[in-house]
């Protein structure tokens, strides 16, 4: 779908070149026969002044003639022109418009289905955009990784289909709860890692203390009645200079239940 993407920007773009290169010929040419026009102008006002200069000498009615002429052809030339702007303008909309789609329909393809957010395929291209940009920038770039807890037992218990909408509410309180600029990926069949970028690990901590407290709300209003909803939460930050691996093993092995909710903070990395 990327090559399918660039060879459809190459062709869009080569038409806009196109279309610039021909509507500058006509400005040019515009240019042109106005300077014509007011060549004319001055030789029909001063014939005297221009005589002299110009190899050739018309007379009244040739000249009134050609004046007639060259503004019959600025005003085509100017139709023309304004209906090249109208195709590259066109041109312009349906460039933006289609690569858009094209960028949607990308982004679909890494769109985990049941949950809304991006699946694990994703991680492989912005993990290593992430990292790269906070080291680039010196700024701070975070993880989170949240496990649901019991959701195969509530599988078997309760049905796959209410299987599915326990990961559905889950995505949502992670949609409600971290930033529009954090990035939300399924991880596993009942985990979602968070990539937080310029968050450092105490701010991610907050976010985790938020998110266990729309838990248990949602709990409390029994959304799926026989379960309630447990989360194993781990952090760890990337270190500048060090490969970002490090830091998604760190996040792997420090998963923890939190189930008391007087002291919900998630262990955090060394």
């Amino acid at each position: 779908m990327e090559e399918t993407s660039n060879v459809l920007a190459k062709t869009l773009e080569g038409h806009l070149r196109a279309l610039e290169r021909r509507n500058l010929w006509v400005l040019l040419l515009n240019l042109l026969v106005n300077l014509l026009l007011v060549i004319g102008l001055v030789q029909l006002l001063y014939p005297e002044k221009l005589g002299d200069l110009l190899p050739f000498r018309l007379s009244l009615v040739q000249l009134v003639t050609a004046l007639f002429g060259l503004v019959g052809l600025i005003f085509l030339l100017n139709l023309f022109a304004i209906a090249q702007l109208s195709s590259l303008r066109r041109a312009r909309g349906h460039f933006a418009n289609e690569l858009a789609r094209r960028d949607q329909a990308e982004r679909m393809s890494l769109i985990d289905p049941v949950t809304g957010t991006f699946d694990k395929r994703y991680m492989d291209e912005i993990i290593p955009r992430e990292a790269a940009r906070a080291d680039r920038q010196e700024s701070t770039l975070c993880f989170v990784k949240l496990g649901v807890e019991r959701l195969d037992e509530a599988e078997t218990n309760l049905g796959f289909q209410a299987g599915e909408r326990i990961l559905k509410e889950a995505a949502q309180l992670l949609k409600r709860v971290f930033r529009p600029t954090d990035i939300l990926i399924r991880y596993g069949h009942n985990e979602f890692l968070v990539i937080m970028p310029e968050t450092a690990k105490h701010g991610a901590l907050t976010a985790v203390r938020r998110l266990l407290m729309k838990v248990d709300e949602w709990n409390k209003h029994k959304v799926v009645p026989g379960y309630e909803m447990d989360l194993s939460v781990g952090v760890a930050d990337h270190t500048k200079g060090k490969d970002v691996r490090d830091a998604l093993v760190a996040v792997d092995t420090r998963v923890q239940i939190y189930r008391d909710r007087q002291s919900p903070a998630p262990a955090e990395s060394s």
